[in-house]
């Protein structure tokens, strides 16, 4: 077998993790209106606890880690414009999510693959690391972003929204919900 390059690992992963993130937003939205509930009332402002964000947040910080990430491996955080983080709405996070696919399905992963040794900036917790691009990626990125599409799929769970491991897996395993 064929060694994995950084675009064989980096690409599939945002865009199942975005397709999970996705998919219970969606379960949510069809839960609240069989229980007779206003979504974007119930959802996108739900936290796990006070001191935590909210949904809003997990999914724009969830998205906003693909933007930055693909913008730091294909050489580009200088024209990666940022977004505004006014989503209020299932509509405007699903709006949203659909933002970071598209930029996955655009990157080039020739540019991604070449770049997986080159130095590049993360800022973290008001320090900046120098890390190659593969790390910056497999050790911040998609830790981080795993972080948020589970404490969105946390927060909806405990909101009462019938999602299980199922629907968290199934995308990543590419077998039908």
């Amino acid at each position: 077998m064929a060694p994995l390059t950084l675009s064989q690992v980096v690409l599939p992963t945002f865009t199942r993790g975005l397709t999970t993130l996705s998919h219970i937003l969606a379960v949510a939205a069809t839960h609240a209106k069989s229980a007779g509930l206003d979504a974007d009332a119930e959802y996108p402002s739900a936290q796990l606890i006070a001191d935590m964000k909210p949904l809003t947040f997990q999914v724009q910080t969830a998205t906003t880690t693909v933007r930055k990430a693909l913008a730091r491996l294909l050489g580009a955080e200088d024209t990666a414009p940022a977004w505004a983080d006014n989503e209020k709405t299932i509509a405007d996070l699903q709006a949203r999510i659909a933002s970071a696919q598209a930029l996955l399905a655009a990157a080039d992963a020739a540019t991604i693959d070449a770049r997986a040794e080159e130095i590049v900036e993360v800022p973290f917790w008001g320090s900046v690391y120098k890390l190659a691009g593969q790390d910056a990626a497999l050790k911040q990125a998609i830790p981080n972003f795993f972080f948020h599409v589970q404490t969105a799929f946390a927060i909806l769970r405990a909101k009462g929204v019938p999602i299980g491991k199922r629907n968290y897996l199934s995308s990543f395993l590419e077998v039908p919900i």
